[in-house]
């Protein structure tokens, strides 16, 4: 993990139990071990093309319709106000000012009706698990509240043997101390069974009930180009390539040495996002090169709000924006779709 001045002033602010919570170190991954994911991103290399004559750049793209400033995105995260006290809400307004989506668990502290009340663009993350009756309960309520879709979380959304939590530390046991609700449970965060666990006949199902209200479905936790290919076939709208921040298991694949092969598998026919070591704007670019439509950011903006409020968030998210511009312009390109594979290159292991 990354220890840079802002996450020194994250970890003071949070206190050490949290910080290691928002690390999300697992189990398997020894102390002191770098980020898998950040060192997957670092192997690559961009091939810049000169003397292009550019007017300018544009990295404006359409994402289910809506006009974004930059392919990026802010991900979803459990224990919002246990965080910070202000909970996701300045997150939910930088995203709105700057034109970007926002991701949001069902393990937030804040209610829904308060986020989308705040951001137009709000997408509600439910783990793939448990009554398929709770998940459309859950899409019925993003619907009347005004969501844009519902992210279906469709690795690891469970816990089969306890004690395993991120970082040692168990977001859960804390929200329930404080007798908080979250929007999937009014007792916190609900303990869902692992067993029976859902199909794709599961994930269809509820993924049409949210598509009769309305909702575009992204299937979350996609590694293997065959899942990602059976997700397109009537179940999801698009797919998000996650190992879930390696916060369960450090030795899942890294998204962005899956991102080419899904692609390929997949077609241009559906949107494509990734999360999982999105750190810079280059990371955004190198995931354009890969076949990603959206980066997905969540660890560092969770930072920066525990170490500057909405301030550093707001900085944070122009920053990435920034260089993903800039190092799109200097690889040659006047917009994004310019770039692809032909510009990129992995150092070999």
């Amino acid at each position: 993990m990354s220890h840079s001045p802002e996450d020194h002033a994250a970890r003071i602010a949070l206190g050490d139990a949290l910080f290691r919570y928002v690390e999300g170190r697992p189990f398997d991954l020894d102390p002191g071990s770098l980020d898998p994911n950040e060192l997957a991103f670092a192997a690559y290399r961009l091939i810049p093309r000169v003397l292009r004559g550019q007017s300018g750049i544009d990295t404006g793209i359409t994402f289910f319709g809506h006009e974004l400033s930059s392919p990026l995105a802010v991900g979803a995260y459990a224990g919002d106000r246990i965080l910070a006290e202000t909970g996701i809400g300045p997150v939910a307004d930088a995203c709105q000012a700057m034109g970007l989506p926002l991701f949001v668990s069902e393990e937030c502290v804040t209610p829904l009706r308060e986020i989308v009340a705040r951001h137009n663009r709000v997408w509600l993350q439910l783990r793939a698990a448990g009554p398929q009756s709770r998940a459309v309960d859950l899409i019925a309520q993003a619907a009347r509240h005004g969501a844009s879709g519902i992210v279906l979380t469709v690795l690891a959304p469970t816990h089969p043997r306890p004690g395993l939590q991120p970082g040692g530390f168990s977001i859960g046991r804390e929200i329930a101390e404080r007798g908080w609700s979250t929007i999937g449970s009014p007792t916190g965060i609900a303990p869902l069974p692992s067993f029976p666990a859902w199909s794709w006949v599961d994930a269809e199902a509820v993924a049409a009930t949210a598509r009769q209200l309305g909702l575009p479905v992204i299937l979350k936790g996609i590694l293997a180009p065959e899942d990602g290919e059976r997700a397109l076939q009537g179940v999801a709208d698009a797919i998000m390539v996650s190992n879930i921040g390696g916060r369960q298991f450090g030795r899942w694949a890294a998204p962005v040495n899956q991102l080419s092969a899904i692609r390929e598998r997949c077609g241009r026919a559906a949107p494509i996002l990734i999360d999982g070591g999105i750190r810079n704007g280059g990371d955004v670019v190198i995931a354009r090169a890969l076949g990603a439509d959206v980066a997905v950011m969540v660890r560092p903006v969770v930072l920066a709000l525990a170490a500057g409020g909405s301030a550093a968030v707001r900085s944070l998210l122009a920053k990435v924006m920034d260089e993903t511009a800039a190092v799109a312009s200097w690889l040659g390109a006047a917009t994004l779709d310019e770039i692809d594979s032909e510009q990129i290159t992995r150092l070999p292991v």
